[in-house]
């Protein structure tokens, strides 16, 4: 089953094509403003890198965030309504857990952080358990100080971030800082693919967004 991961939560977007396991093709861009004008021909490319078509495409895979609200609102537009034009359904995915989902063989805590605004940010923290991932803490806004109060808790935990730098009080908590740039378009279909009996008609998709959007300019 070839299925389509598309994931413009952060900065980078990101746009995979997978058939089970295996990731067929895939594009991590970083566009920011730019998604919703270059969203399209990314997707385009990886499905043509993967030797497919868009009509064999069964399935797209959508990061709803959280993350940055306008970028969470053109991956869940353009995943929406290409996934109604194609007649297939739509697997939700927590922008968080796709960040780290690959590494869950090699961390037992993952904490994966973005950047929020005045010392905020979105995490959680996922136990490794057998091929999956479970949600200890869920996604949530917090302020980075009560984040680092509850990583006391967790000193094993390995934390995920592209803005791993701005947060010395998470080192200080003995956890592991781990910087990453991007989460994976084709880490996205693959996990897409293990999801798919949580797929929704694509007008059920809606974003996590966990806050309301700023008003004003933005650092993105």
């Amino acid at each position: 089953m070839a299925v389509l991961g598309i994931n413009c939560a952060g900065r980078w977007t990101n746009v995979g094509v997978a058939d089970g396991c295996e990731i067929l093709a895939e594009t991590n861009l970083e566009l920011a403003r730019r998604q919703s004008e270059l969203l399209p021909a990314m997707t385009e490319e990886a499905v043509s890198k993967a030797g497919l078509s868009l009509g064999d495409i069964s399935l797209i895979a959508v990061g709803t965030g959280p993350g940055y609200y306008t970028g969470i609102r053109a991956g869940i537009a353009y995943g929406a309504a290409l996934a109604f034009a194609l007649g297939v359904k739509v697997v939700p995915l927590s922008s968080l857990e796709l960040f780290v989902w690959d590494m869950r063989n090699e961390y037992g805590l993952l904490v994966p952080v973005f950047r929020a605004r005045a010392s905020h940010c979105y995490a959680a923290l996922y136990a490794a358990s057998g091929d999956a991932l479970k949600a200890v803490v869920p996604p949530s806004f917090m302020r980075v100080t009560e984040l680092s109060a509850k990583l006391r808790d967790f000193p094993h935990a390995a934390v995920v971030s592209p803005d791993a730098g701005q947060y010395p009080e998470l080192e200080a908590c003995g956890c592991t800082v781990i910087p990453r740039e991007s989460a994976s378009g084709g880490v996205c279909a693959v996990m897409g693919g293990e999801r798919r009996d949580a797929a929704v008609a694509p007008e059920q998709i809606r974003g996590t967004y966990l806050r309301a959007p700023d008003i004003g300019p933005s650092s993105f």
